[in-house]
């Protein structure tokens, strides 16, 4: 029998509720760390915010799970009759309010980054290396966003692959980082509503160490976007997209 004794710590997964303006919009199953990160990632990657300023007060209970954002020229919530839930394949049930036909109406992103495949593979072998939680149990997800332009990296871990990017974005806007000079990492598959978040920060580049969904392909493709796979060398990844950010 397993030595119980020598079990590796468990990742841990609570429920977490944002309200806007007092009223309950979401509640996803996450990793109770970072959730200031998640809520203004999950506002902005929603379109529910367009930049940090629209956030007039962010409170956080990390032991309650519960989140509480004040967005005063917000008139109608997401939940409330204009805008419809979409159960997605992500890990933690994730939800969102926009479809694949409401991301194709997005902005191109039209800025004119580019980085190289040598990069991209280290930048992602960096986000590996600053993993703890999944060091610990190897059981979250990594999402990292680095900084072409300075150099700086962040990473999320959570168990839920959506949350973590969520809280990445949300950690870059709160750093002040300009994200069309920003590559995306993910330890887990972009899906539409991955490549739907990076699009609507005009986040150009994303690189995954597993594999693209054939709708974010069609959506990155859409928007100008650039998206590998299975980046772990040179000799396993993949490149789905043709825009020219990735250069060989």
């Amino acid at each position: 029998m397993p030595d119980q004794a020598h079990q590796p710590p468990m990742p841990v997964e609570r429920p977490a509720t944002l309200y806007i303006n007092d009223q309950e919009v979401v509640t996803l199953q996450t990793t109770p760390s970072h959730l200031d990160d998640w809520a203004i990632g999950f506002l902005f990657g929603e379109g529910i915010i367009r930049d940090l300023g629209e956030v007039a007060r962010l409170s956080v209970d990390e032991d309650r799970g519960m989140i509480w954002a004040d967005l005063p020229g917000l008139e109608n919530l997401p939940d409330a009759g204009t805008r419809k839930r979409y159960l997605t394949a992500g890990c933690g049930k994730g939800v969102t309010f926009s479809s694949l036909k409401d991301a194709l109406l997005l902005r191109k992103v039209d800025h004119p980054l580019a980085v190289r495949v040598d990069d991209l593979l280290a930048w992602v072998k960096e986000m590996q290396q600053n993993t703890p939680l999944y060091a610990a149990t190897g059981g979250v997800h990594a999402a990292g966003l680095k900084n072409v332009a300075t150099g700086e990296l962040i990473v999320r871990e959570d168990i839920g692959r959506h949350n973590a990017l969520d809280k990445a974005i949300g950690a870059a806007l709160r750093a002040g980082w300009d994200l069309t000079q920003v590559a995306a990492l993910s330890s887990g598959r972009i899906s539409y509503e991955a490549a739907t978040k990076l699009g609507r920060a005009q986040i150009a580049v994303g690189a995954t160490l597993t594999a693209a969904t054939d709708q974010a392909v069609r959506l990155a493709t859409h928007l100008g976007m650039d998206l590998m796979g299975y980046a772990r060398s040179p000799k396993h990844l993949v490149i789905y997209t043709r825009s020219g950010r990735i250069l060989t």
